[in-house]
């Protein structure tokens, strides 16, 4: 079973559910291959071909009716009783034509009746098999196995062909039909035997027959489903002109054969016979261009080939309408459609949602189909019989056809990937944009019954609104709301206030000068001074106050209006107004938080102000021992924009509790302070702390002169520094997404990151497999067992650096790509969830390029590692490693980790061949890494 395995590429677990589907689908079609010669013949030999179209649209009236009875009943059965009681009903069926053409009986409405049932029957036996499909597979698993399935599909066809030939003259048609419904009861066993392997958990777990009230609604109404999706929409139109070409090559093939042919057992072996050619075209297909056509071009590509097949075999019947130009045609239509058509197809509708796909697929399968065939009985109606045209005539038409046809797989491709998209995405809020007229009453009248009410957010929201506008109706609710409870509401009320003359809010103000927050004294005071005839007078009365957080909150409103406004710096003197707050602490008995609050307002005033006499004050707020007043006096210090502070600010991001205001005041510096901060970055004797919290730095700058320094240090060594570039760049994209990013680069950087994660793997895959020297085992099982604990200590390590190895590679994709398909792509295949893990692996394989998609696919989609190593020798050069080069690769990496982890097993071995290394890592920089190497070395030692 492995070998067969290995060469059809399946993987284990793959082999019962393949080889039940395969025999399921092989006597399907064989059932199919046999029914349809038999409908043929019977149809041509009393009818002859020019009734064909007619027939074509008898299906198309039919197949309505039967599609509105089966999507009716459908919704509410179990699948695989649905898939049961059609079987069954087909069995009785056809042993009613079978006893009608016992008696010899062969009444026109028979013949259409049996031509029309053939066709639904063979429509709706393939539907159900492949949505039976969909839920034994997932997308990869499908990706591998419905190349193999195919193949028993067309096997089937064969078999059933070449029977039909074989044994039409022995037996008679008719007695053929008990050869069909016998193959139907087979298939009615391997139905149970697949539902109940691995099907029914798969269906149970999507509550895909127990929807939702809100499922169940959104699969309501199908043509709104298909009309509302541009995936649906373009899917339903390929396999709709797919259907009207192959009645068009159909006609033609069966006009020139029957014209040739007269028998009606000849007619039905001759059927037959092409019909196993056509197969076995088809299984040649299938074996050596099918699945590697899916997997190096993708779903949507792969539906170019029966076009162009078609366009080919067309082409041969307008410059020579003879039986082997037909053959060819048929055989180009029928071997593509049964082969690389279909599995392109079946993977096209894989990231439908599954609560819808069952009645899309089998309205688009049946409806679609039947649609199209009555499109295609009414063109050769018009064309053959109304206007009397040749059968090379209808070769130009299938051109036409063909070319609107190759249009729309070219426009679902990147449906195909948006839909993937959609499936591993999670639920996001996007929030509307509402663009109000206010100048409407009605618009006005709503918004003042808001303010009249207690709900914060709303009276926020709608005062928001009025910032800029006047509308005299608000001003009896500004005046109420500036009493209200919420601090911010006031604030924003005396905010709109100041605009409306005849509101006169000034004891209001001054009240909240008295008793409200610092916010809503600097708010009340700028009322004030904005009212106010002689705004100097009022700015100089508060800041000569006797109370001191009010003379803070006037400081903090003077910073603001001095910033950008000279005159008003000028008359300000807060150098002086500084010192005497600092000689009013002193003096007066002032508590240790309220001094610390103090100066929180010092810093923020210098900040502000911009006062470059106020920097040697600043000096002063760096030093102090006050987290907050450090934080507050680091935001200042970026605020001035002067270059004394850079080396005190880079300083300060090695500590943990100033390194976020540190970095913000760091960035606002903007790209003048770049070349400073590279060179800290690029420094190996710089501070590690300092080194790794620069990255985020250059990303808040974001322009393309940060994006170019992180970009050049991508190959740092250390691993994490490495990762915090990267993080960074994620960070500045996701927030100047205009900066571009070199993509060539990316890409170096992402092989560099895949190959460095199949090297950790090779040593991971060697300690997880290594066996116990003899010089181990010797050992009493107490040292036996500090060896496995050591080991099973790196191989811990080992798979953490490779998880952290994946995050680096993610992380470098959305560098290169969307950052939210990655980042959802990422989550799908750490999932748990079998489906998710597909989707993303499948949504990766259609959009990542060829020249990555080779290294990263199959990490993310080789469950046994020593397998994915045997895949990556192709394109990875490096041999499956020794002992000696597993310990050499980590003790000389960057990993402190892992070296810790390697010096500890090589303690334990009592192994020596790495001793010039270890002599080395005693004198490391890192404490951790150096005693352990102290450690290894008298371990080595004395076991020698």
């Amino acid at each position: 079973m492995k070998f067969y395995q290995k060469i059809l590429g399946l993987r284990d677990g793959d082999g019962v559910r393949t080889s039940l589907m395969f025999a399921y689908i092989f006597l399907i079609i064989a059932s199919l291959m046999i029914v349809k010669p038999i409908r043929n013949s019977l149809f041509l030999t009393e009818f002859g071909a020019e009734k064909l179209p007619f027939a074509y649209l008898l299906v198309a009236i039919v197949s309505a009716l039967v599609v509105w009875l089966y999507s009716k009943f459908s919704k509410n059965i179990r699948l695989n009783y649905l898939i049961f009681y059609t079987t069954k009903i087909s069995i009785v069926g056809f042993f009613v034509v079978w006893l009608l053409l016992h008696f010899n009986y062969m009444g026109a409405g028979f013949l259409y009746g049996f031509y029309v049932w053939v066709t639904i029957f063979s429509v709706i036996s393939a539907a159900q098999f492949w949505l039976l499909a969909n839920y034994v597979f997932n997308a990869r698993e499908a990706r591998r196995t419905f190349g193999v399935i195919g193949a028993g599909a067309i096997s089937g066809g064969i078999f059933g062909g070449y029977l039909t030939n074989y044994l039409a003259t022995i037996i008679k048609t008719n007695n053929l039909l008990f050869v069909c419904m016998g193959f139907l009861l087979i298939c009615m066993l391997l139905l149970w035997l697949v539902w109940n392997k691995s099907a029914r958990y798969r269906y149970l777990d999507r509550s895909a027959y127990r929807k939702r009230p809100a499922e169940a609604e959104r699969s309501g109404n199908v043509i709104k489903i298909i009309t509302g999706s541009r995936h649906l929409t373009y899917l339903a139109g390929i396999i709709g002109l797919g259907v009207v070409a192959a009645n068009l090559v159909d006609y033609q093939f069966s006009a020139i054969a029957s014209s040739v042919i007269a028998d009606r057992d000849r007619l039905t072996a001759f059927f037959g016979f092409w019909m196993s050619n056509l197969s076995i075209a088809s299984l040649f297909i299938q074996l050596l261009f099918t699945g590697r056509i899916l997997k190096h071009l993708g779903a949507a590509p792969s539906l170019l080939f029966l076009p162009i097949g078609i366009l080919i075999g067309a082409a041969t019947i307008i410059f020579n309408p003879a039986l082997w130009s037909a053959i060819l045609t048929k055989v180009s239509e029928g071997s593509f459609k049964h082969s690389i058509n279909k599995a392109g197809l079946e993977l096209s509708i894989l990231p439908i949602p599954n609560d819808i796909k069952n009645k899309v697929k089998a309205f688009i399968d049946v409806f679609i189909d039947a649609l199209a065939t009555g499109i295609g009985g009414i063109l050769l109606i018009l064309f053959t019989i109304m206007l009397g045209l040749s059968i090379e005539f209808i070769s130009l038409i299938l051109v036409g056809i063909i070319a609107i046809w190759i249009f729309l797989v070219i426009r679902m491709r990147e449906e195909y990937i948006d839909s993937f998209r959609h499936a591993i995405e999670k639920r996001e809020i996007d929030l509307a944009q509402q663009t109000v007229n206010l100048r409407d009453a009605s618009v006005v009248k709503s918004f003042i019954k808001v303010l009249d009410g207690t709900n914060e957010r709303q009276i926020l929201y709608v005062l928001g609104l009025f910032e800029g506008s006047e509308s005299n109706e608000l001003i009896p609710y500004i005046k109420k709301l500036v009493n209200f409870k919420s601090d911010e509401v006031r604030i924003k009320a005396l905010r709109l206030a100041v605009v409306y003359e005849e509101l006169d809010l000034t004891n209001e103000a001054i009240e909240l000068i008295q008793s409200g927050n610092q916010d809503i004294k600097i708010e009340a005071i700028r009322y004030l001074y904005l009212r106010s005839d002689d705004k100097l007078a009022t700015l100089k009365h508060y800041l000569n106050h006797d109370d001191l957080y009010i003379l803070a909150a006037t400081l903090l409103f003077a910073a603001r209006e001095a910033r950008d406004n000279a005159e008003f710096r000028d008359v300000v003197d807060f150098k002086a107004i500084y010192v005497r707050m600092r000689k009013s602490f002193k003096q007066a008995d002032v508590k240790e938080e309220s001094t610390r609050y103090f100066k929180t307002i010092a810093a923020r005033v210098i900040g502000i102000a911009g006062d470059p006499k106020l920097h040697p004050y600043l000096h002063f707020l760096l030093n102090d021992n006050s987290p907050e007043v450090l934080r507050y006096a680091i935001v200042s210090a970026g605020q001035s924009g002067a270059d004394e502070f850079i080396p005190i600010l880079v300083k300060f991001l090695a500590r943990k509790h100033t390194r976020t205001s540190s970095r913000l005041a760091l960035a606002g510096y903007g790209e003048e302070i770049i070349p400073h901060l590279t060179e800290h970055l690029e420094n190996p004797a710089e501070d590690y702390g300092i080194r790794l919290a620069i990255p985020r730095v250059l990303a808040l700058i974001g322009s393309p002169k940060s994006v170019r320094s992180l970009l050049d240090n991508l190959d740092q060594k250390d691993m994490l520094l490495r990762y915090e570039i990267i993080k960074s760049l994620n960070k500045l994209k996701a927030k100047f997404p205009s900066v571009r990013i070199d993509k060539s680069i990316i890409g170096s950087r992402i092989l560099d990151e895949t190959e460095h994660y199949y090297k950790t793997l090779a040593v991971l895959d060697f300690h997880q497999n290594y066996k116990l020297s003899k010089k181990n085992l010797a050992l009493d099982s107490i040292n036996q067992d500090r060896i496995m604990k050591a080991r099973r200590l790196m191989i811990k390590a080992l798979e953490e650096k490779l998880d952290n190895n994946l995050e680096r590679i993610f992380r470098l994709l959305g560098l290169r790509y969307l950052p939210q398909d990655m980042y959802n792509a990422y989550l799908g295949v750490r999932s748990n969830k079998s489906d998710l893990q597909a989707n993303a692996i499948e949504f990766l394989d259609n959009l990542i390029e060829p020249n990555l998609k080779k290294y990263i696919i199959p990490i993310i989609d080789t469950t046994s590692p020593r397998l994915l190593l045997e895949k990556s020798r192709d394109y990875v050069r490096f041999d499956l490693p020794s002992e000696d080069f597993c310990f050499d690769y980590l003790l000389q990496g960057d990993d402190n980790w892992l070296k810790t982890c390697a010096l500890y097993l090589l303690a334990e071995l009592g192994k020596d061949e790495c001793a010039d290394i270890i002599a080395k890592l005693v004198n490391d920089s890192d404490p951790i890494v150096k005693e352990t190497a102290e450690y290894c070395n008298a371990r080595i030692s004395a076991s020698n």
